[in-house]
């Protein structure tokens, strides 16, 4: 964990909680508004019920002033003064948790919409990812936790100020005792709560590792390999590990809590309150006879009034403290600049297919040493069928992020149609484009839902069974129980379905296929690492035959379907080092020649298949 990053000032920290109230504020205000007037109202009637009617009720006692039927009424009005406090209290506390339901959901509707629009190259930043996971866990709780202290804050601050009146009015000497345990708490609990977001900050960054470990014994696309092999014993090593330095952490940062939770006990608690306050007033009444039996109860009350007014407002700060550093993360995730999700074009898309040019082009991620992509160009024509090739790590993915425009380039530029495509509004540019990548995702949603990525319209249906149908799903479509309507997890659903990966990977493709119309450009990273050869040979067929005068780009280790491809590029170490067509590139006898050779046993029964 980035601990100097972590650190905040004072300042920030109000900052902080300001910025969480007004975002409460914005989602939901009359939440806001009620809890801060119920905890005024509330306080401020207990610290006068505690104090004046105690006093008043002795000091008629004293003087027989009354008979009985008007103390019997005076108590049951105080009686009926109370509890009507108290259940206003009760009741907004569990008022406050039906509605922060609502308020949760609005809050993660809002990040949600955030995350979806947030750059991808967010997720390769460590320290934001860090941030956007803190975020989503514990933005509910830590909102809620700042509008319940700051309610707390106003109720505590009424109290004190009620309560103070009445002992300034009597002895303010009285007051010294519960401010001095007042400052001695809060720096003890201040510096206890630093220790403990401290430690749970590295907690969360530790115990990631080990839920991992944990989490993988019960996930079902691991029990096999599990079962199967000791895979086991590394993963557990790793979760013991974890928990190790976990413990290392607490056993720490838990010796230096206790100390100071000794101090704040002895400091706040046996001197402050319980020594010094009766004897203070011990000696008021029985030797300087200056107060009266009324106040010495109602000081008494009010000094314990007070000094838990002060602890629960301590405790508030402190809590506004846990607040002010999660929210530090909150809006740094919240306040990010999108810089090309959802970006405004300054030219419209051309309707005709264009020539893509990349220039000069080079691409760096933040803080690393070296170009992930270093001086590449290429002009790829419409219709073209391109192959990029070459080792893990060569560059192959980066580069289709980049002509995405998932990524901005570092240097150079990549035009389409002669303009740079950071000139069009992203998402029309993107709707040019379909891609299938080797790492997609099947969604907990109807199969038609899964095809379309997104909702159903009238007049989809034939679309998506045709896409199916080109991606060779036509006979597993035809046993499913319930056709396009399927649910394609069981994670909530005992009736939805497992794929197995080469049905889950043909899912994938039909989403291509089901946009073949209206693409320019159709991506293909590994699309047919879980097929066998045939459903490969299938795949490519159709996916030449119907991409029309769309450019088609695959992604490959398995050389075999580069053959056919009007240009192909070798990638190493971020740079093309070879270019052509396959008979030129095995005419040239470089690299891309020795991987094919070296695969060639693979392709002899694809050979057969193509003269049947």
């Amino acid at each position: 964990m980035n601990k100097e990053r972590d650190k905040i000032s004072i300042r920030r920290l109000i900052s902080n909680v300001g910025y969480i109230m007004k975002f409460a504020m914005e989602v939901d205000r009359r939440a806001v508004i009620t809890i801060f007037a119920g905890y005024l109202i509330c306080s401020v009637t207990y610290a006068v019920y505690s104090t004046l009617f105690l006093k008043y009720f002795i000091q008629m006692m004293q003087d027989r002033r009354v008979d009985l039927v008007q103390a019997v009424l005076f108590v049951f009005a105080g009686i009926v003064i109370l509890t009507v406090s108290d259940a206003t209290e009760i009741a907004l506390e569990n008022w406050v948790e039906v509605r922060f339901l609502k308020v949760a959901g609005t809050v993660q509707r809002r990040f949600i919409r955030k995350a979806a629009d947030i750059d991808l190259i967010c997720y390769d930043n460590k320290d934001y990812f860090d941030d956007f996971v803190i975020a989503a866990s514990q933005s509910e709780e830590m909102l809620m936790t700042g509008v319940m202290s700051t309610g707390y804050i106003i109720g505590h601050v009424a109290g004190i100020f009620t309560l103070g009146a009445l002992v300034l009015s009597v002895n303010p000497v009285i007051a010294v005792f519960p401010i001095a345990g007042f400052v001695i708490n809060i720096v003890t609990r201040f510096k206890i709560t630093e220790y403990e977001y401290n430690y749970e900050m590295e907690y969360k960054r530790i115990m990631r590792k080990a839920d991992y470990s944990k989490r993988v014994f019960y996930q079902p696309e691991y029990a096999k390999e599990i079962k199967l092999s000791d895979i086991r014993v590394p993963l557990q090593l790793q979760f013991n590990e974890a928990v190790d330095e976990v413990m290392d952490q607490a056993h720490a940062i838990g010796i230096r809590i206790a100390i100071l939770s000794l101090i704040n006990w002895i400091g706040t608690f046996t001197v402050m309150s319980d020594f010094a306050i009766p004897v203070y007033l011990g000696y008021l009444a029985l030797v300087k006879k200056s107060i009266r039996l009324g106040d010495v109860a109602a000081m008494n009350n009010a000094e314990e009034g007070i000094r838990n007014n002060l602890d629960g407002l301590n405790y508030a700060f402190v809590r506004f403290q846990k607040v002010g550093q999660f929210a530090e993360r909150f809006r740094r995730f919240v306040d990010y600049e999108i810089q090309i999700e959802n970006r405004e074009g300054i030219r419209r898309m051309p309707e005709e297919r264009q020539t893509l040019e990349i220039k000069d082009m080079s691409f760096r991620y933040a803080g690393a040493d070296q170009d992930t992509l270093h001086h590449i160009s290429m002009t790829i024509h419409p219709g073209e069928k391109v192959a990029f090739v070459g080792e893990n790590g060569a560059g192959k993915t980066t580069f289709v992020k980049l002509l995405m425009h998932l990524y901005d380039v570092s240097e150079g530029s990549i035009c389409y149609g002669g303009h740079d495509i950071r000139e069009y509004g992203t998402k029309e540019y993107r709707d040019r484009i379909g891609a299938v990548f080797q790492d997609y995702q099947i969604y907990g949603a109807t199969l038609v839902e899964n095809v379309l990525m997104d909702e159903e319209k009238e007049g989809d249906r034939e679309r998506v069974l045709q896409a199916l149908r080109l991606a060779d799903f036509e006979k597993k479509l035809e046993r499913l129980p319930d056709g396009l309507d399927s649910n394609m997890t069981r994670e909530f659903r005992e009736d939805g379905t497992m794929l197995s990966g080469g049905e889950s990977q043909k899912v994938a493709i039909a989403r291509m296929f089901a946009r073949t119309g209206r693409l320019s450009l159709a991506i293909l990273d590994e699309p047919s690492s879980a097929l066998d050869p045939l459903a490969e040979y299938r795949l490519n067929t159709n996916m030449m035959k119907n991409a029309g005068n769309a450019t088609v780009i695959f992604i490959s280790h398995r050389l075999s379907t580069t053959r056919d491809a009007d240009r192909i590029y070798m990638f190493e170490n971020g740079q093309i080092i070879e270019e052509g067509n396959h008979r030129e590139l095995m005419e040239l006898g470089g690299k891309y020649a020795a991987m094919f050779e070296k695969q060639a046993y693979y392709y002899q029964d694809e050979v057969d298949l193509e003269a049947v």
